[in-house]
């Protein structure tokens, strides 16, 4: 699938019902970023849960992954958050570490990706695995 191709839809937190039904029936892949505290973990359980238990991801018609938000993936919080998501068999596609190049890139009007190399390579190299994901058909 081309990026151009994509349609990217976002939704508040805690989606459920007849409205994630109906995103989910609109959706190919859906993207759970969650951050390794105990507080993320225990309000995303459920959402993950129920999640899994729609029609359009039992059937493999929509697929989710997680990102690990602010959190470096050599770090115990980066191993705590792995074995939490064990039990929903969900595969973390990538970590985006905490840093400010994002803060500073919005500030600007600009993306990660319109900065230079030397400013955003490091994040932007932490995309890859997540994008040829999403470009999977």
């Amino acid at each position: 699938m081309r990026q151009s191709d994509w349609l990217i839809m976002d939704s508040a937190a805690g989606l459920h019902g007849k409205n994630l039904t109906h995103a989910l029936k609109l959706s190919h892949k859906v993207l759970v970023p969650i951050q390794p505290s105990v507080f993320d973990m225990a309000t995303t359980s459920g959402f993950l849960q129920v999640l899994l238990e729609e029609k359009a991801v039992r059937k493999h018609k929509t697929f989710i992954g997680v990102i690990g938000m602010r959190v470096d993936a050599r770090t115990k919080a980066a191993a705590t958050l792995e074995a939490f998501l064990a039990q929903f068999k969900l595969p973390v596609l990538t970590y985006l570490r905490d840093t400010q190049v994002y803060v500073n890139a919005a500030f600007n009007g600009l993306s990660i990706f319109d900065l230079p190399e030397y400013l955003s390579g490091r994040d932007t190299e932490q995309w890859q695995t997540l994008l040829e994901w999403m470009a999977e058909s």
